[in-house]
């Protein structure tokens, strides 16, 4: 898709090079770092580059159909970050430092079931998964467990009426089409993307010792806003606990809402929001700041706000 654009050569002759490079001493020098960090906000000005052929949107309604999604019926995508992934994908390494990231499947399930009473589908993405979701509904499709293809996973998530991700890295195909997204279970909170107008809500961070969750402006000055491994977490005393199901389905109906044009948001709202991101400086992870987090999750948690 990104060679018939005209925009990008993809050529596979640089990885060789790369990997040679990457051989030598001293080799850090001649690689030129990148940044998925859109600071300027350049993504909500600039349309998708990417779209489909008539021959490509034909076949993706054709599996839609196969899977019992109706024509130009709407499409929620849910899924969880888990270790299955980099376990069986990459067979034979150590990916634990990735495991503050995972979250249960399960917990979503209310968001689910809310959005699909309000007459969506939902579908749950993802290439490898620890367990089908066992469930009946016809609305709610364990797409990466029964009917996954490569085509679908870009088809799909182009075409969805929000994502609902916790942690894993397919967010990028919606990225891509401009599709909404919800995140939920975000750790660490200064990686969260802020420049889209999407929501969010970041795991608790537990002190194990003194019982408490930590305030975000503790966990920004400890340095835990930024940390990337597990052992990081672990060395501080540190939990991660991940969301409850019910602020996924509040923060996702949120989003739900806003999209329909029936959100309404207070005053006090409004209040919290901007003592919130107050907290976040304009620095390489953040300049322009058009995201939320949930309403409701920072109603339930103002005191983690002193």
């Amino acid at each position: 898709m990104w060679e018939r654009t005209n925009l990008l050569r993809i050529w596979s002759i640089p990885r060789y090079l790369f990997i040679s490079n990457s051989l030598l001493p001293g080799y850090k020098k001649h690689i030129i770092e990148t940044s998925n960090r859109d600071i300027h906000g350049l993504y909500g000005r600039i349309p998708t580059h990417l779209s489909f052929t008539p021959e490509e949107e034909k076949k993706g309604n054709d599996e839609l159909r196969k899977i019992g999604i109706p024509f130009e019926a709407k499409i929620i995508c849910f899924m969880a970050r888990n270790s299955a992934y980099l376990n069986t994908i990459y067979k034979g390494g150590n990916y634990s430092y990735h495991n503050y990231r995972d979250s249960n499947i399960n917990n979503y399930i209310p968001a689910i079931e809310e959005l699909v009473n309000r007459g969506y589908y939902a579908v749950r993405m993802g290439a490898v998964v620890k367990e089908p979701l066992g469930m009946s509904n016809h609305r709610i499709i364990d797409y990466a467990v029964k009917h996954r293809t490569e085509f679908m996973d870009i088809y799909i998530s182009a075409k969805c009426h929000f994502f609902l991700n916790g942690g894993a890295g397919m967010e990028a195909v919606p990225i891509i089409f401009r599709r909404p997204i919800v995140r939920v279970n975000v750790v660490p909170i200064e990686y969260v993307p802020s420049w889209n107008e999407d929501l969010f809500i970041p795991k608790k961070l537990w002190l194990i010792k003194e019982r408490r969750f930590m305030t975000f402006r503790e966990i920004m000055e400890s340095g835990a806003g930024i940390f990337l491994k597990s052992e990081q977490y672990a060395q501080l005393g540190i939990d991660p606990v991940e969301n409850a199901p019910e602020e996924i389905a509040a923060v996702s109906i949120e989003m739900e809402e806003r999209l329909e044009g029936t959100w309404k948001t207070t005053e006090e709202d409004e209040k919290l929001q901007r003592r919130f991101w107050s907290l976040f400086k304009m620095s390489e992870l953040h300049g322009t700041i058009k995201s939320k987090i949930g309403a409701d999750f920072l109603r339930r948690n103002q005191n983690l706000l002193r």
